[in-house]
């Protein structure tokens, strides 16, 4: 079990003892320093899946004020959320995390059903980002996007998560750590590409409040219904603790861990949205887009082809599916934790 990439035989053991003074053997490899500790929940949350994904969704529900005013109104209470969740992943280190956590605080009980849950959830999610990603590798693949080719897309990305965890936490780091770099280069890229090339709205567009909702709410509801957008993207944050039992020094590193992968996905995923929203030529447009075969294409897709040209607009659609492929193998280490 001693088998620290950086030489901390001693930081292991100490780890070792915490462990097993909570009545919890050690049994995985400390092989995870706080940066790719971190990268695991940055990478799950994944701002180029949730909020790309999702993004229309939440222009369909509140339009252009729901990247404005619901994004950060999401992030304040769940990094409030995730500062909670970082005291007690400083307190309770154990691989298993909120099950454990549940089990230890409230009894057996609490922990059964925070277990089942947890796992539906995780399994929901899975499910989301695979498909997520496969709607847009299959058109990049030059294939139409019926349900058959999204499908085989599908489980092809899911064999490849399933095969890459087989080999183990060490190949998952190095991936992970570089995802980090995906994704933050990846909104470099669409940002400036977008904020230097494309034609803009003025910037009292990003406030408009818009509803196209086919229900008929009024636009307060659809608003909140819209805030699903960013709920679902931030999940998965918990997994810096689900691998506290691979990291070293999880006791520090992994409250950091968590709370910075929510602070750093806020902001950026802030600004992504933003160019993003001004980047929109019609929004009907944007909403209805269909490829040649007159299948429904996802509004990234159609925004950033329009405005930024199909070639272009190909070459950041690939970005993103990279980061979403990156996301996906991320929830598997989460979810086999």
């Amino acid at each position: 079990m001693i088998d620290a990439p950086d030489g901390s035989e001693r930081q292991v053991r100490t780890d070792a003892r915490e462990l097993g003074a909570l009545g919890y053997a050690q049994e995985l490899f400390r092989t995870m320093g706080g940066f790719s500790n971190f990268a695991l929940s940055f990478s799950i949350i994944s701002i180029l899946t949730g909020a790309v994904t999702l993004y229309e969704h939440g222009l369909t529900m509140g339009g252009p004020a729901e990247m404005a005013f619901g994004w950060p109104l999401v992030s304040l209470f769940t990094l409030a959320v995730a500062l909670s969740l970082a005291e007690l992943a400083s307190a309770l280190p154990t691989s298993g995390a909120m099950y454990h956590w549940a089990s230890r605080l409230g009894g057996k009980g609490f922990g059964w059903f925070t277990a089942w849950f947890n796992i539906a959830g995780q399994l929901a999610t899975l499910a989301g980002i695979d498909y997520g990603c496969a709607l847009f590798v299959t058109p990049l693949a030059g294939w139409p996007l019926t349900t058959a080719n999204v499908l085989l897309v599908y489980g092809a990305v899911l064999l490849s998560h399933a095969a890459i965890n087989h080999f183990g936490i060490r190949l998952v780091a190095r991936l992970n750590d570089f995802s980090v770099t995906v994704h933050i280069v990846g909104v470099i890229a669409i940002v400036g590409a977008v904020f230097l090339f494309a034609p803009k709205q003025p910037i009292g567009f990003f406030v408009a409040r818009i509803t196209s909702n086919a229900e008929g709410w009024p636009y307060w509801w659809a608003f909140v219904v819209g805030l699903l957008q960013a709920q679902w993207t931030f999940t998965g944050y918990d997994a810096s603790a689900s691998v506290s039992e691979e990291t070293l020094d999880p006791r520090r590193r992994v409250p950091w861990g968590i709370v910075m992968a929510v602070a750093v996905s806020s902001v950026v995923g802030y600004v992504l949205l933003m160019a993003l929203t001004l980047a929109i030529r019609d929004i009907p447009s944007v909403l209805n887009a269909r490829d040649a075969g007159g299948n429904r294409i996802p509004a990234v897709i159609a925004i950033l082809t329009t405005a930024l040209g199909d070639r272009a607009g190909s070459v950041f659609t690939a970005l993103a599916a990279m980061a979403m492929w990156f996301c996906g193998l991320s929830a598997v280490t989460w979810s086999s934790r």
